[in-house]
């Protein structure tokens, strides 16, 4: 085998690594693609033969050969405008981007606002291999989006959501939201001395993973304890605040605040503590996510760990698995969470 680099200006190709590591150009086609078959040592030959040639599969002539684009789209169905401020989403965006770049993905991202009638540009053009849909917002506007990506014909990644909205070629990946509301719901079931009314900090356009953590912190919580849910606009610092400064005039004062996020978790401890309510010792306040944010308050925020970033990463395995065969692996996937305690509760 001749251990010569190219001469400058060459271009090598595939059949010139199968030369070189005395394989088919099949199975270096495999190895360098991820796919099973090959040995440890062939593979080793291989990979080091690729390098030593500088090989790089032309881009190009692969996406029209499997008549592909070579993109996977994001849509994000949120009403807010700087919806990447949300960390969960960031987070999501973040895992499912770094495993499309490792297989030579772009990522192609697009925002829609729910009340919007046109069709978002993505959707439009259909320039993607396949997508990964984050949606908020009322039902109507999450059926009316997937009812336009049911026309593309693509395969979905359907983030935290528990029905496929009439779409058939989709795999479904969420956070057991249900479960980590249960596991916080026990948590403060046994550090509040006598049971009563928690309420529960809620975006006024809810995703369907806070219902999942309602019904779970009921289960949680169990019999004597009533939960009321304090609507909060946008979910921002200043409508939490509001929204929470108006339920604890309306009502009676409850044993425990719990937020849907930690950003609105964090703006009620804010609240409490400016009025001189001590946190935990006369307000106990939980949160979900668990994201860095939980570390800026002191008392640190007990919360519900998200597996955010690791949702992305399956997202964008289960995408490439997809568009190597027929079929997701898996229809539905639920990522586990875990409490972190802090000491707010």
């Amino acid at each position: 085998m001749s251990q010569q680099k190219p001469g400058r200006g060459k271009v090598s190709r595939l059949r010139d690594v199968a030369a070189a590591a005395g394989v088919t150009p099949m199975t270096v086609s495999n190895v360098l693609n991820g796919r099973p078959g090959a040995s440890a040592e062939t593979r080793a030959r291989v990979l080091r033969e690729a390098e030593r040639l500088s090989y790089r599969p032309d881009a190009n002539a692969r996406r029209l050969r499997l008549e592909r684009t070579g993109a996977i789209g994001v849509v994000v169905l949120d009403s807010a405008p700087d919806y990447l401020r949300d960390p969960f989403i960031t987070n999501v965006i973040a895992g499912l981007g770094n495993v499309a770049a490792e297989r030579a993905f772009s990522l192609v991202l697009q925002g829609v606002r729910p009340q919007a009638e046109k069709m978002a540009p993505l959707l439009a053009q259909s320039e993607t291999d396949a997508l990964c849909l984050l949606l908020s917002g009322p039902r109507s506007a999450r059926e009316r989006l997937m009812s336009q990506v049911e026309r593309l014909r693509q395969p979905v990644v359907l983030v935290q959501e528990r029905e496929a909205g009439g779409l058939k070629d989709i795999c479904l990946i969420r956070q057991d939201d249900h479960a980590g509301g249960q596991i916080l719901g026990t948590h403060l079931r046994g550090r509040l001395p006598q049971p009563g009314t928690v309420f529960f900090l809620t975006p006024e356009l809810a995703w369907t993973a806070q219902t999942e953590r309602i019904e779970g912190l009921r289960e949680g919580l169990g019999k004597g304890f009533r939960i009321r849910t304090v609507p909060c606009g946008d979910e921002s610092f200043v409508a939490t605040q509001e929204s929470l400064a108006k339920a604890l005039e309306r009502h009676p004062k409850p044993v425990a605040i719990v937020g849907g996020n930690d950003q609105m978790a964090l703006a009620a401890v804010s609240l409490l503590q400016a009025r001189g309510i001590a946190v935990p010792e006369a307000m106990p306040v939980a949160g979900f996510n668990g994201f860095e944010m939980f570390r800026y308050v002191q008392p640190a925020l007990t919360t519900i760990v998200s597996p955010a970033y690791e949702i992305g990463v399956r997202a964008g395995e289960e995408i490439v698995a997809r568009l190597e065969q027929d079929s997701f692996r898996e229809a539905e996937i639920a990522l586990p969470v875990q409490l972190r305690e802090g000491g707010s509760c």
